[in-house]
């Protein structure tokens, strides 16, 4: 299996996991839904952008998106509110994510 491919099949996952569509995803990064098809299919390259915002998104390291077995079932895989599935709740989701990833941070840090 490739890297293109591995990456694809854990955005399907996650996707999956955390109940977004294609169509969701694709306007979050930006691009087409034929575009993001793509991507999970392992047929393009995955721009390291688009692999940060979605690890945001997800609450996942960057890695753990280009891991053949990774386990994303683990409890780094927020279940995430949406009222009605709007670019902007995603954008807001992602927002929460890099908060609360930040505060986990701050907390270890001043725990040293």
């Amino acid at each position: 299996m490739t890297l293109n491919q591995i990456i694809g099949k854990n955005l399907a996952s996650y996707r999956q996991h955390l109940g977004y569509s294609q169509q969701e995803i694709s306007q979050y990064l930006g691009i087409s839904q034929p575009a993001y098809v793509k991507y999970e299919s392992g047929d393009t390259v995955v721009p390291m952008e688009a692999i940060e915002k979605l690890a945001t998104l997800y609450n996942a390291e960057e890695y753990d998106l280009m891991e053949e077995n990774a386990e994303l079932m683990q409890a780094n895989v927020a279940c995430a509110y949406r009222k009605n599935g709007a670019i902007n709740d995603l954008e807001q989701i992602a927002q929460f994510q890099k908060i609360v990833k930040n505060y986990i941070q701050m907390c270890n840090e001043l725990e040293k």
